[in-house]
């Protein structure tokens, strides 16, 4: 069997090295200590260290949805992440992939797109930018996220001296999901966020995860209290952000995203599923977000 083939672009501080399955960050190290951010994947714990979430978010009910009188079926957080995309253009410190719709894809989502994933770095970040592109002669509704999955801890700090800052402070709460689904009905009164930071003791994470919804931050920074070592996500005004471990899980999983899953009362229409991106014929919808480390 063949070693997966990786990308790697570099800045004179980082390297990201990067699959073209499912356009996946694999590893972000800092090149002067060495030190991996990324979870390395294991597939008996979890298998991904990113995942470039389309054309739905998280999990549909039944794993299925109705539109224009059929049904079809994706399985949860969608098909990008366990498909290849192509090379579309590479230098040192950038790489850009593309997937095109194709026969396989319309089976479970009937509409015509390209999707373009580019990483670049600086310094000690690295931006993402993922451009959807509407090739279909009719509206195209959709999803999108982008999660990023870290070591917990990144070094030799305890699980505990974890916790994720927001740059606001949040007046709601989180809500937990319900196998893999969210009930909107119940008030979001779980205030996990002490100030503007949730902390990563396990009693925060036994109720699974975690959704945000309608939050006023645009920046949270994964930190801890032993040292300076974090990690700072900037993704602009999302509506949801998913934050997800479990007690003496190795890693967190932090993902903003345009979309979410489905509501446990949903009756499976697509056009009243919550958080859909409406892209019009021929236009592009871009979504960017950055990762520095420090």
């Amino acid at each position: 069997m063949k070693s997966e083939q990786l990308i790697e672009i570099q800045s004179e501080f980082i390297s990201a090295k990067i699959s073209p399955l499912g356009a996946e960050i694999k590893s972000l190290t800092d090149l002067e200590s060495g030190v991996e951010y990324l979870w390395q994947g294991k597939k008996a714990v979890y298998p991904w260290s990113s995942q470039v979430i389309f054309p739905i978010v998280g999990k549909l009910r039944e794993d299925q949805y109705f539109l224009g009188r059929k049904y079809y079926r994706l399985a949860k957080d969608g098909f990008a992440k366990d498909l290849k995309f192509d090379v579309k253009s590479q230098r040192k410190d950038q790489v850009s992939f593309i997937l095109t719709h194709d026969a396989d894809t319309m089976l479970g989502f009937p509409y015509m797109f390209s999707l373009i994933v580019t990483y670049s770095v600086y310094g000690p970040k690295l931006s993402v930018s993922v451009e959807i592109k509407n090739l279909d002669k009719k509206e195209m509704f959709c999803s999108l996220g982008f999660a990023t999955i870290f070591n917990l801890p990144i070094s030799d700090e305890g699980r505990e001296d974890y916790y994720l800052e927001f740059n606001n402070e949040e007046d709601r709460g989180s809500y937990y999901l319900d196998n893999e689904l969210v009930n909107f009905h119940h008030a979001d009164d779980k205030k996990v966020m002490i100030g503007n930071s949730v902390s990563f003791k396990d009693d925060t994470f036994k109720g699974g995860e975690m959704l945000f919804k309608d939050f006023s931050s645009n920046k949270v920074t994964y930190k801890n209290r032993v040292n300076e070592k974090s990690v700072e996500l900037e993704f602009g005004n999302v509506p949801y952000l998913s934050v997800w471990s479990y007690p003496d899980a190795p890693f967190v999983r932090i993902a903003p995203s345009f979309g979410v899953t489905d509501a446990v009362d949903s009756n499976n229409d697509f056009y009243m599923k919550e958080g859909l991106i409406d892209i019009e014929q021929e236009k592009t919808f871009k979504f960017e977000m950055s990762i520095m480390i420090r």
